[in-house]
């Protein structure tokens, strides 16, 4: 696929040229950067100062027609590194993507965002506060090379596909496996929101599914929205199926001023025999209360609390008071 991608770009491109020669070619940079300063409240080490999450870098080509292309880097966190890598900044290409679309229809094909969380990232809209419930908890990936098809049946309903490597953005193909997911978005008002979305693979003889079902309601004085997550035989073992739940509101106190709070629940389900509950030390619930200010339509600020509760005992409670910041162009 990463051999046809290049050749594929490429023919769209002289192909679309050829019939928009009286049309002028446009574009707009892309940046979006989070950054916080958050204070640990804990009797524990670390966990206090200044962060730079993550930048995001790049440009959206329009050349007029039905086609753009979109090239994006992403910035990351050694946070975000797994465990025993050495700490350090990465980079990837979140996004290299070409599409078409003729207003019902729409292609895209490249490294391109997943249809997993997208749609309720966008509802929260608070992505540079905390990251997905999907994302902290290794359900998925919110990019991945591949291809996405979407279909806009009418005003109400919206269906897409994907068929992905499954392996994220960051990642090459590490095997035969492809991921394909089904999704649909169905709006029957501009207050209320309901999103479906299923996606399977099949790794190494073990098949996992993952199931989301998504509720919003948003008017000019309060959201509130729910998803119900599940997902099978994570890491690719039989039996150790995970599911949680993540429910977020806000309410309005001014036009520049919102209150906001999100709860998560996350679990899984314990293999017969198992003296201990395989995924204990994840399981658990987290809570994020604050005010969030929008400055401007570039800037936005927030003053929160972030807590984690795990299951296990042991692992301790964490409580971190955070100042938030998101700056896009």
């Amino acid at each position: 696929m990463k051999k046809i991608l290049p050749v594929l770009v490429f023919t769209l491109l002289i192909f679309q040229a050829g019939h928009s020669q009286s049309i002028e070619p446009t574009g707009k940079p892309i940046t979006e950067i989070f950054t916080d300063f958050h204070l640990n409240l804990n009797d524990t080490a670390g966990r206090t100062g200044f962060s730079l999450n993550r930048a995001y870098i790049g440009y959206q080509f329009m050349p007029g027609g039905k086609f753009t292309g979109k090239i994006v880097l992403n910035v990351g966190s050694p946070e975000d590194l797994a465990p025993g890598s050495a700490s350090h900044r990465y980079s990837f290409f979140r996004d290299a993507s070409l599409s078409w679309s003729d207003g019902k229809l729409s292609i895209t094909g490249g490294i391109t965002s997943t249809k997993m969380f997208v749609f309720q990232q966008t509802f929260w809209g608070k992505r540079y506060i905390a990251n997905t419930y999907q994302s902290l908890h290794g359900y998925g990936m919110v990019a991945d090379l591949g291809l996405v098809v979407e279909y806009k049946f009418n005003d109400i309903v919206t269906a897409d596909y994907t068929l992905m490597n499954g392996e994220g953005y960051s990642e090459i193909q590490l095997d035969n496996s492809l991921k394909n997911s089904l999704g649909m978005t169905i709006t029957p008002n501009n207050n209320v929101a309901i999103r479906l979305y299923t996606d399977i693979i099949r790794e190494d003889g073990i098949w996992q599914t993952l199931a989301i079902a998504f509720v919003g309601f948003k008017n000019d004085h309060f959201n509130i929205g729910s998803e119900f997550s599940y997902k099978s035989n994570m890491d690719l073992i039989k039996g150790h199926h995970v599911y949680g739940v993540s429910s977020t509101g806000g309410v309005n106190l001014t036009k520049k001023a919102e209150f906001f709070m999100r709860y998560d629940y996350a679990a899984s389900v314990r293999v017969q025999g198992d003296a201990l509950p395989w995924n204990n030390m994840n399981d658990g619930s987290l809570l994020i209360g604050g005010v969030q200010f929008t400055l401007s339509p570039n800037v936005k600020i927030a003053f929160d609390y972030q807590g984690k509760y795990p299951y296990e005992v042991t692992s301790g409670k964490e409580g971190l008071l955070y100042v938030n910041a998101l700056f896009k162009f």
